[in-house]
């Protein structure tokens, strides 16, 4: 393995340095960064780069060292290396422009004082019409993906230029192709303000430029060549990869280069007649003339490191072998304690033709209850009060990445999009399914869920019972409907007879009634005070069982113990405690409100609500109006006794026998399984 360095220290050296070991990764070289080499100044997108291509292991197991960043090595970065080598004399290869033999000269000598070995100075090839400086320019793995419609990307788009921003909504509408914007960070919320979330936009630096090369089958470049390490390596990786480039620059500024780049306008409704009937049908002629190209030939893997590309090196992390096989397909469920995505993404899971495929990474919270339905899981880091933020998720962003290896596909449940979950799937170009909620707060700042929706092939949004509740998720072009995921319990009333005499054996108590509190694991509030309520009601009733559950991960109240027909029940198996239950006190997440509902199991239901969740309590009042449940508000505690003896004395069994002779839709298990499938053959 290679270890790979920058002798410089600026500001921009180690996001030049993650590019260029990305790429060299992409093209096949075992090769990758000593964390010691990094400093702690790091932003969290560049921390995002170079997690996975970090490594400790120590120098004396490295093959060689690649040094780049210019033909003067700073100070800074002599002590550095230094250090870091600690008097290991490796093989070394130092790349750079040295325009004189002084230049060659005094490099070599700094650097041989520093690390302890005489490099092998190597001059960077100089590509006409590119502003390469001295980094070496080289393609990485070419990709082959395919898509629905041709993937269409204006490069660096004026976002004050009229006729701009007129030919991107042109284009955009047509539905002849899918149309990206690539831009800066500010120009990102520039393009948001002038286009909305019909149309995906990308910042330079917000996925490494393999990944973004990847998204793009033809690149319109609205600016001139730049000097930027990131941005040249996107354009090799887009000629690598034989995507079609065009040049609408008025001056045309990409003129200079070998060939490979053709003549092309911003106008409109010129530019796409001219695509459709130009450029499409001759697209296999100009990717063959581009694989041909000089500029492709320039772009190859430098010798050093397509050496170093044909030696298979052991010493890059693999993940464990019993979640390595063909055709895995990678769950990940998450939010809070994630339990309920966990179990929805289980039930799609076992739906699957062959359910051994899927193999998950999930939070602690969750590993139990998966190992227990029969999957192997991968443990992921929680959130902590450590810095920087969002420590955990670039953990996991390794992780994930490492179990994406070899994967069919990716298939993500939850509300928020993280970083992690995005680069996992650009990075090993994993098709990517979005098991996505379809019941939206209408105050929720979806911003991010709307930006990143961009990565997923397919949007499978589980349906909510009640069709008024089924309008509020963002548009999606690519989402796909299937019926409420859940499990279901089919139970006649000698079944449920038993079921609850097992209960009552299990807990050693007995009563002509059972009520079973489920009010969730306290992630969005704390339930601390309707819990008592109902645990100290029921304390007089002594022909009441009271079940009261917690999530096994969960912190329990002592005061909950206290209650003589109470027993607190820590298990992962609440379905079968709800299809027992005479009554089910319950908070309004999907997996309880739909198992009540399609269990035909009378329920009081306090909502839980926190800017980041589902509507709740829009749930809650869909069945509270048609009488098939009882909504009570977190703060109307007082209520609930008197609610649940209204309910214990008849209320229920009418409920109950609404519940059955309601018509509900069909579950989607089965469809949503097919939808993954097909996306991730």
């Amino acid at each position: 393995m290679l270890f790979c360095d920058t002798v410089q220290d600026d500001a921009g050296a180690f996001d030049t340095l993650s590019v260029f070991c990305s790429q060299a990764r992409g093209a096949g070289v075992p090769i990758a960064i000593h964390r010691r080499s990094l400093p702690e100044t790091l932003d969290l997108g560049q921390r995002y780069d170079l997690a996975s291509l970090v490594t400790d292991i120590s120098p004396d197991n490295a093959s060689g060292l690649v040094l780049i960043g210019g033909d003067k090595p700073s100070d800074s970065s002599l002590i550095r290396l230094r250090r870091l080598m600690g008097g290991h004399a490796i093989p070394t290869t130092y790349f750079g422009q040295f325009d004189s033999d002084q230049k060659r000269i005094a490099a070599a000598a700094r650097l041989s004082y520093a690390i302890g070995v005489e490099p092998t100075l190597r001059d960077t090839q100089i590509i006409p019409g590119l502003r390469t400086g001295s980094i070496p320019l080289f393609a990485s793995k070419a990709v082959n993906s395919v898509a629905a419609k041709p993937r269409l990307a204006f490069i660096l788009p004026n976002v004050d230029a009229p006729e701009t921003v007129s030919a991107i909504r042109a284009l955009s509408t047509s539905r002849v192709f899918d149309v990206s914007v690539i831009t800066t960070g500010q120009g990102k919320g520039q393009w948001a303000d002038k286009l909305g979330a019909g149309v995906p936009l990308w910042h330079m630096s917000e996925v490494l430029p393999r990944s973004l090369a990847a998204q793009i089958d033809i690149a319109i470049f609205c600016s001139e060549p730049l000097q930027w390490y990131r941005f040249n390596a996107l354009v090799a990786n887009l000629v690598g990869n034989r995507a079609i480039m065009v040049d609408a620059t008025p001056d045309r500024d990409w003129s200079a280069l070998p060939d490979g780049i053709i003549p092309g306008t911003l106008d409109g409704a010129a530019l796409l007649t001219w695509l459709q009937n130009d450029i499409l049908p001759s697209t296999a002629d100009i990717a063959a003339a581009m694989g041909a190209s000089k500029l492709r030939k320039a772009l190859n893997l430098p010798e050093d490191l397509a050496i170093a590309a044909a030696t298979p090196s052991p010493l890059i992390a693999k993940s464990a072998p019993n979640l390595r096989h063909e055709g895995k397909l990678v769950f990940m469920p998450t939010n809070g304690v994630g339990l309920g995505h966990a179990k929805r993404c289980s039930l799609v899971a076992g739906a699957l033709e062959d359910p051994r495929r899927a193999v998950f990474a999930a939070f602690p919270s969750c590993l139990q209850m998966l190992n227990n339905a029969g999957f192997d899981a991968a443990p992921l880091v929680s959130k902590s009060p450590h810095r920087p933020n969002h420590a955990n998720d670039i953990v996991n962003h390794t992780r994930l990445s490492t179990l994406c290896e070899g994967a069919a596909g990716l298939v993500f449940d939850g509300g928020y999009v993280f970083e992690s979950i995005m680069r996992a799937t650009l990075d090993n170009e994993l098709p990517s399914i979005w098991i996505r909620r379809g019941l939206w707060q209408e105050s929720q700042n979806n911003s991010v869920a709307l930006d990143r929706q961009k990565i997923f092939d397919r949007i499978v949004v589980p349906t909510e019972a009640f069709d008024e509740l089924n309008h509020a998720a963002p548009p999606a072009e690519n989402a796909v409907e299937v019926g409420p995921i859940l499990q279901r319990f089919d139970l006649g009333p000698p079944d449920v007879s038993a079921l609850r005499k097992g209960i009552c054996s299990e807990i050693q108590l007995d009563g002509r009634q059972l009520v079973v509190t489920m009010l969730g694991g306290g992630v969005a509030a704390d339930r601390r005070a309707q819990i008592n309520a109902v645990c100290a009601h029921l304390a007089s009733k002594p022909d009441v069982v009271h079940v009261l559950v917690v999530w096994p991960t969960a912190v329990s109240d002592p005061a909950w113990f206290t209650h003589k027909n109470t027993r607190v029940v820590q298990t992962y198996h609440a379905s079968a405690l709800i299809a027992a239950a005479d009554l089910l006190v319950s908070a309004a997440g999907y997996n309880s409100f739909h198992e009540a509902l399609y269990g035909a199991v009378p329920t009081i239901f306090v909502p839980q609500m926190a800017g980041y969740m589902d509507d709740q309590r829009a749930r809650a009042r869909a069945a509270s109006e048609r009488d098939l449940s009882v909504l009570v508000e977190p703060w109307e505690v007082l209520r609930l006794g008197a609610l649940i003896d209204e309910c214990l004395e008849g209320r229920a069994e009418q409920m109950r026998e609404r519940l059955r002779g309601t018509n509900l839709p069909p579950l989607g298990n089965s469809l949503a399984a097919r939808t993954i499938e097909e996306i991730c053959q």
